[in-house]
């Protein structure tokens, strides 16, 4: 499982590119944040492949933060999203309950710490 998930992760890098391409055209800092966000959240699942921290939520979690913190409580409905994720990721049996709210909380708090940077 590990090798499926090592390839489609390495291909993600190209997250820094569009990085590098919204700093190049003056994207605003919460758009920047949120990719930034994003890449942490590749890399901190690459890195722990061997359990399989859910990725994909991993980025609802970190865009249901983002949204919380850049449009404010009026966003509240955001985790619905992903916890729409986490329950197809439990049905189809891609992954644990504690990997997916692993990969949730881990892509909140990858969102909060670059909106804290900003």
């Amino acid at each position: 499982m590990r090798r499926q998930r090592l390839l489609p992760m390495t291909a993600g890098l190209s997250v820094v590119a569009g990085l590098a391409l919204l700093h190049t055209v003056g994207a605003p800092r919460d758009v920047s944040a949120l990719v930034g966000a994003m890449l942490v959240g590749l890399v901190y699942s690459t890195a722990v492949t061997v359990w399989q921290i859910s990725i994909h939520n991993s980025a609802a979690g970190t865009t249901a933060m983002t949204l919380i913190l850049v449009f404010g409580p009026t966003m509240v409905l955001s985790p619905a999203g992903a916890a729409a994720i986490g329950w197809s990721r439990l049905a189809l049996k891609a992954h644990t309950p504690a990997q997916v709210l692993a990969g949730t909380a881990l892509g909140g708090a990858a969102a909060l710490a670059f909106a804290l940077l900003r």
